[in-house]
């Protein structure tokens, strides 16, 4: 039955550039504009009684925080800088000092026990931000913290065979949008030290994620153990498995790392973009007659969709793309402006757009040789012939 709802999903084979637009072309006129009021929303969401870019419920902005690393490295004023080590900083209250892994949030009361749920994709992203910290200061404390982080990934959120699992405790299945965002900080993480096991694994991860959730109907699905579908298609799985492919095909040069992020961005303008209202969908149901049904909107959902299709274009040099991530945030024109992490997430959209950026591949270090140094066979004399 599944397979039968979903044939719709099957993707044609012109290239995505060939989709026609649902909505006229938006002059990228007001892009700056746009850019610095979202930055504005992020400056003003800064509050140094909860700890920096930290959201009411206690949990850091990781967008925010990046977002800032950014602009203090590009920009000559240091508020963004200080203000984002500062959230670090305080972040760092929120790891275990014994295991190195980060709980999600500040607890707020003795019941909240969701506050200590370690989970991977917070990890990674949290990862990510302290390579990026370490690169703009220079503070030796920053790469020993990640280290730290690192280490608890491959102790505990790791799998072996390749992937990441979804937190500390629950369920060993992939799940592409985590997979996604662990593979784009561990290929950060790898490229910061050079260590091409790092790069590897990663490598891997995205295979084996391809080979679990990949369907037939060229979209990514979650599955259980037995391999049963477990919700309908979601647009963070296609939106962060795709730019961890991408991260790949920069900095690995895999051409089908390049195709498969190429086809997720496909599978998004033809199956998760409303035609009506703008923006995408968080999720493709698919009716009987083949059209998607109504579902929400999430602004930091579409925030990150929209980066993930400006930094293929910078890629690939596809007009349409770009297009497609302008239509994304004019679509969410009229929404009341967003503060804090909402913000963030567009600010580096719009900026993926402004300003692209083509880090050039790590220098990766010789891989070990496979094949091991034979013992040195010591003999002593005993006088005796």
């Amino acid at each position: 039955m599944f397979a039968i709802l979903f044939a719709p999903l099957a993707l044609a084979a012109e290239p995505a550039v060939a989709a026609k637009a649902p909505h006229a072309t938006v002059p990228p006129a007001d892009d700056r504009a746009r850019f610095e009021r979202m930055c504005g929303q992020v400056a003003a969401s800064y509050d140094s009684a909860r700890g920096g870019f930290v959201n009411k419920d206690g949990a850091p902005s990781e967008s925010a925080v990046e977002l800032a690393l950014m602009l203090g490295r590009d920009r000559a004023e240091g508020a963004w800088k200080r203000r984002a080590l500062a959230t670090i900083d305080w972040t760092g209250a929120l790891m275990d000092t014994t295991g190195g892994g980060f709980v999600t949030r500040a607890r707020r009361d003795r019941g909240d026990t969701d506050a200590f749920d370690v989970r991977t994709d917070v990890n990674a992203r949290r990862l990510a931000n302290l390579v990026a910290a370490w690169r703009v200061s220079g503070q030796a404390s920053y790469r020993r913290d990640a280290q730290r982080v690192a280490g608890f990934t491959e102790r505990v959120l790791l799998d072996g065979r390749g992937g990441f699992v979804t937190a500390q405790v629950g369920d060993r299945t992939l799940e592409p949008a985590s997979n996604g965002i662990a593979i784009h900080a561990w290929l950060m993480w790898g490229a910061a030290t050079g260590d091409p096991r790092t790069r590897d694994f990663a490598l891997r991860s995205i295979d084996r994620v391809w080979e679990s959730c990949f369907d037939p109907l060229e979209v990514l699905l979650r599955r259980g153990t037995f391999g049963e579908v477990l919700v309908f298609p979601q647009l963070v799985d296609q939106v962060e498995m795709g730019r961890g492919l991408l991260l790949a095909y920069r900095w690995c040069g895999r051409k089908r790392d390049l195709e498969h992020a190429r086809g997720l961005a496909q599978v998004l303008l033809e199956k998760f973009e409303d035609r009506t209202r703008g923006g995408f969908v968080t999720q493709a149901r698919p009716k009987k007659d083949g059209t998607i049904h109504r579902a929400a909107r999430i602004a930091e959902e579409n925030a990150r969709a929209a980066r993930f299709l400006a930094e293929l274009a910078a890629v690939t040099g596809e007009p349409a793309l770009r297009e497609a991530a302008r239509r994304t945030w004019t679509a969410f024109e009229k929404e009341p402006d967003a503060a804090g992490s909402a913000a963030a997430d567009w600010a580096l959209a719009m900026g993926a757009v402004l300003a692209p950026e083509a880090p050039p591949p790590p220098v990766w270090r010789p891989a070990a040789s496979a094949t091991p140094v034979a013992p040195q066979v010591i003999r002593f004399r005993t006088g005796r012939r």
